[in-house]
């Protein structure tokens, strides 16, 4: 019995280090930054942000065809930018930051 708790202990999620999501986290912030900006200079800040709504219910999928994909993805694009990609798709405070850095950068330009 002793055996199954021990191994029971060691399949349990371990805490993240701080050091581990501070850096995830500028990466996705770094991502959320390139995406608008790339965004904005195409001028498509209307159809990404319906699009980015639309799919929201979606998101989740998405980041798991991402996560199944990265394999591919990785050819032309950097693995830690998939990671990144695949987080912010899933997760729906990260596409609210998106949407709201669009927003921001499409007022900065057209002012």
């Amino acid at each position: 019995m002793e055996t199954i708790a021990n191994l029971l202990s060691t399949l349990r999620a371990r805490p993240e280090p701080d050091s581990e999501r501070q850096a995830r986290e500028a990466r996705r912030a770094e991502l959320i930054d390139k995406l608008a900006r790339a965004i904005v200079v195409r001028r498509l800040e209307a159809p990404s942000a319906l699009f980015l709504e639309l799919n929201r219910p979606l998101g989740f999928l998405y980041s798991q065809m991402t996560f199944f994909a990265k394999p591919f993805l990785c050819v032309f694009l950097a693995p830690a930018d998939v990671q990144a990609a695949a987080e912010v798709l899933d997760d729906p405070k990260a596409l609210d930051r998106l949407i709201d850095r669009i927003g921001e950068l499409s007022a900065k330009e057209s002012a």
